[in-house]
């Protein structure tokens, strides 16, 4: 519980991203489309470390709610820091849906264009404006929901994880779930995961929710990881606000290294996301927050000399991270080494007042309580 509280109270504190907005006009679905961009507050600590991509459809509605929960998630190490981009389509009818109904001829069933406008215009965009790791998901709404559960499943998945909460699963007469089987026996090259729930919607989204667990039960797909939820108490336009929330915990579950107050040394951690490579197709390094909630983990339970060394390659990782330098500065006087902490509470102090860090009084704080030992005889 010690260590519970002097967390809270050291990291009350989740970061608020940086986002920034552009128009893409992409030529393969005839659009300007907006995108919206919420980068880590870890960004601009480190010109060499690579983001995980957290694609969201419906950006306009959807793209706010869910990058304030990746924040607030990645701020205790439950999830990656991740950058979070928004996207949204005028046609989604049209580019969401992976069949054309006759009832819809020349209206519906352009997924496979939108795959290709993903994986051709934007994704190459992004990539060369910003530090994307080779792990990206997709969350999906509704309809939008129902092409993220395409993803999971489809032929052409340009993604590693997806999120659909209430897909319209029932589309074309419930086509993805008629289609399973051939899905079902889809040769993955990497691991997928996929979160579908349902809230308290009746009649055909229902029953095609069910129908398609039913399926994934029989027959489970290669590769294919799959969770599922049901929020009885949500409606329909609710259920995005818990649902990002639970998907990205039911995808990221069992990521998290320490998730309780236990410590593990710098070399323990390394070996433990090693481990991980299998499952998620993809070796995550320690993120700026995660360097700091470890470290700090570590030598607030007693095990000081790994907190410092977790924290010490955390700022050589991100060298220029306040954050870390005031932890680092912390363990050292939990380590007894006074003149150190010292030198690492100065330049905490430093890059609070060059960036106008929000943590700057919290920093100050323990820069004069050094400076009060220190004077001591």
């Amino acid at each position: 519980m010690r260590f519970v509280f002097l967390l809270c109270a050291l990291l009350s504190l989740t970061v608020l991203a940086e986002e920034q907005r552009f128009t893409l006009a992409a030529g393969l679905i005839d659009e300007a489309v907006t995108v919206q961009v919420a980068l880590p507050e870890s960004y601009r600590h480190s010109d060499s470390f690579h983001y995980p991509l957290l694609l969201v459809l419906d950006g306009s509605t959807q793209f706010h709610h869910v990058a304030s929960s990746v924040g607030f998630l990645s701020t205790y190490a439950i999830v990656p820091e991740m950058i979070v981009v928004g996207i949204s389509t005028r046609d989604r009818l049209k580019y969401f849906t992976p069949t054309e109904p006759e009832d819809f001829a020349a209206r519906a069933g352009k997924a496979d264009v939108y795959n290709r406008f993903i994986a051709e215009e934007l994704l190459p965009t992004l990539s060369e404006r910003y530090r994307l790791a080779p792990y990206r998901m997709i969350f999906g709404h509704s309809l939008a929901g129902l092409y993220s559960s395409y993803q999971a499943l489809g032929p052409a998945s340009s993604f590693n994880a997806a999120i659909a909460i209430s897909p319209s699963l029932w589309w074309d007469d419930g086509a993805l779930i008629t289609d399973y089987d051939k899905y079902q026996t889809r040769e993955r090259k990497a691991p997928m995961r996929w979160f579908l729930s349902m809230a308290s919607e009746p009649g055909e989204m229902a029953q095609a929710f069910d129908a398609m667990l039913q399926k994934l039960e029989t027959k489970k797909p290669s590769k294919l990881q799959v969770f599922n939820a049901r929020f009885a108490r949500e409606t329909h336009d609710s259920t995005p606000l818990i649902g990002n929330v639970e998907g990205l915990k039911a995808i990221f579950s069992g990521w998290n290294a320490v998730p309780q107050v236990d410590a593990m040394s710098l070399q323990q951690l390394q070996a433990f996301y090693r481990g991980k490579t299998a499952e998620y197709g993809y070796t995550f390094p320690l993120s700026a927050h995660q360097f700091n909630v470890y470290g700090l983990k570590a030598a607030y339970e007693g095990q000081t000399a790994w907190g410092v060394a977790i924290l010490e390659q955390g700022v050589e990782k991100f060298a220029r991270s306040e954050i870390l330098w005031d932890s680092l500065a912390t363990a050292y006087t939990l380590n007894q080494q006074l003149d150190k902490a010292m030198a690492a509470s100065i330049k905490a102090l430093q890059l609070a007042r060059l960036h106008g860090s929000v943590f700057l009084e919290e920093i100050m704080a323990q820069n004069r309580a050094l400076e009060q030992k220190l004077s001591q005889p």
